[in-house]
């Protein structure tokens, strides 16, 4: 996941990127002639493409919708856009008052501590298996993963990590 704040230079970030990821690009003020650009960049990249809270699938493979978001509004897209990818930052603390539509990943953070201002009080290991089989959508952990903790989500039935310092040339060590 990109971060306007933690990923300044999205483009510079994404090429850094391995082959054959997703990439989810958030922001604070959408800037379509960056997300066409970063569009040639993942396609060159085998990579899928996801905008956060942007609807334009002309340039991307779907959406990553905020965590507060009508589920309304996600069955929507769906249904419009029944070949999109679309995921849901998940609640952190509540519970969802209806099913969750059919959504192709929701990323639930914080697992570890995290450098992100918006993580919070990490949730842990057990929580997180807790949450994995509460969900009919396949789950990707967030937040605090890194090479060091990475190992201790094996058994906890995530489909996948997310990252965004982790994936950093400065954070990583690459």
């Amino acid at each position: 996941m990109s971060d306007p704040v933690r990923t300044p230079d999205v483009i510079g970030w994404a090429r850094a990127l391995p082959k054959h990821c997703a990439v989810i690009y958030r922001y604070d003020t959408f800037d379509e002639s960056l997300a066409k650009e970063l569009r040639k960049v993942t396609t060159a990249n085998s990579q899928q493409l996801l905008i956060r809270s942007q609807s334009r699938y002309e340039f991307s493979d779907g959406q990553h919708f905020k965590r507060d978001t009508d589920l309304a509004l996600i069955s929507e897209a769906k249904r419009k856009f029944p070949d999109a990818l679309l995921t849901l930052a998940a609640l952190k603390k509540r519970r969802y008052k209806a099913p969750l539509p059919d959504i192709d990943g929701l990323l639930v953070s914080a697992i570890f501590p995290s450098k992100s201002p918006s993580a919070g009080t990490p949730i842990g290991v057990e929580t997180l298996k807790e949450r994995t089989k509460e969900m009919k959508a396949p789950v990707f952990a967030l937040g605090g993963i890194n090479t060091k903790t990475a190992p201790a989500l094996f058994g906890t039935n995530v489909a996948g990590i997310a990252a965004i310092g982790a994936l950093r040339e400065d954070d990583y060590g690459r």
